[in-house]
Parts: structure tokens; C-alpha cells; sequence
């Protein structure tokens, strides 16, 4: 076999190796968002990525590991940088519609993540994730506020919040193709957004 050749064939072994290791990522990802991490097996992730389990152990050490590269901490960094941006500008053209439209595309380009980071995380870092996200929300909603809501309001947000986050999650894992959840996720907010309103304003009104 000539150098050529050989170049060629370990270009073709390389390039099949990217492949499985794709498959194997996308199938983990599957897996986590439908059944969570705990519920999840690398026999599980082989089964769905056509593979062999000791063939997704060649590629990655542990579940943990696996978990680490298909969420990884920038993803949640990412999205409470978009959330923020998203809240932070709501009720202002065309800041609103801009960060809208940025999170909603961060959503659709990693919607299984987003799934898993929003409630499907349980026996990871990640797992204080669903609880933290509600919290954020309820926070920029007191900045709205002249003081500190009752304990009855408060917790009323976190129930709204906590219902947003299952909301969004669903409509995530559960939209055909991004033109759908787009959609979904815009009927969404044109009923969240004014009921946040209505429940601002209320609790302005109706101070502890």
C-alpha cells in the first residue's frame, strides 16, 4: 500500500469514527431527555445508537462523561445569559423581539439539552437546575415590584414559573421540526407574557 493510500484509509477510519461518535451523542441525548439521567443506561444509549456497549465505552469512559459532552456547563451559562436578556427586555421594540428570537433559536438548536437541563438532570450537577431556573424568574419579577411580595405571593411565582419551565420543556421535546415548535412556543408567550403582566400589576396593587 502506497502513502497515498494509506492517508486515504485513515482518513475514511477517522471520518467513521467522527460518525459513531455523533451517533452515539445524538442517542444519548434522546435517551436523557425521554427516561433522565438515572433512568438512562449505556446499554440504553447503545441500543438506540445501533452500536454495541462496549462500543460506546471505547468512546467515552463513563455515563458521566457522556452526560458532561452532550451538557456540558456552557449550555447553562449560555441560557441563563438568553434568559436574562429575554426577561430584561420584555415590553421594549426591538430589544424584546431581538433577545425573544435569540433564545427561541438557542432553544430549537439545542432543544434536547435544554429538556434535559430543565428537569431530566437528576444525579448530576445539573440537577438543582429546574429549582434554580424558577428562582431566577421570580427575581426579576420582585425587581418589578416597590418591595418584598408576601410568602402567599411568592409563592404563586414560583407555581407560575415552575409551570413555565415544564411548559417550555414539553414543547421542546415533544415539537416535530423547529417550524413547530416556533409555533408552539410563540401561542405560548402571547398568552404567558400578558398573564405575567396582569399578575405584575396585581401585586403592585395588592402589596403584602
Amino acid at each position: 500500500m502506497g502513502a497515498a493510500e494509506a492517508r486515504h484509509d485513515d482518513l475514511m477510519a477517522q471520518v467513521l469514527k467522527q460518525a459513531v461518535r455523533a451517533r452515539i451523542e445524538d442517542a444519548a441525548l434522546s435517551c436523557f431527555a425521554a427516561d433522565g439521567y438515572e433512568g438512562t443506561t449505556m446499554a440504553a444509549i447503545a441500543t438506540a445508537a445501533g452500536t454495541a456497549t462496549a462500543n460506546v465505552y471505547r468512546y467515552f469512559a463513563s455515563k458521566q462523561e457522556l452526560f458532561a459532552t452532550v451538557v456540558p456547563q456552557q449550555l447553562r451559562e449560555a441560557h441563563d445569559r438568553l434568559l436574562d436578556a429575554r426577561i430584561e427586555a420584555l415590553g421594549t421594540a426591538p430589544a424584546g423581539a431581538a433577545a425573544a428570537g435569540e433564545l427561541l433559536d438557542f432553544w430549537i438548536a439545542h432543544r434536547l439539552a435544554v429538556v434535559v437541563l430543565l428537569g431530566r438532570a437528576e444525579g448530576t450537577t445539573f440537577a438543582d437546575y429546574p429549582a434554580a431556573f424558577v428562582q431566577r424568574l421570580v427575581r426579576h419579577t420582585e425587581r418589578l415590584l416597590d418591595g418584598e411580595p408576601s410568602t402567599a405571593q411568592r409563592e404563586v411565582l414560583e407555581l407560575v414559573f415552575d409551570n413555565t419551565r415544564r411548559a417550555i420543556a414539553r414543547i421542546l421535546f415533544s415539537g416535530k421540526d423547529s417550524e413547530q415548535i416556533r409555533a408552539l412556543v410563540t401561542v405560548f408567550w402571547s398568552y404567558q407574557v400578558p398573564g405575567l403582566d396582569g399578575l405584575v400589576a396585581h401585586l403592585r396593587t395588592n402589596p403584602p
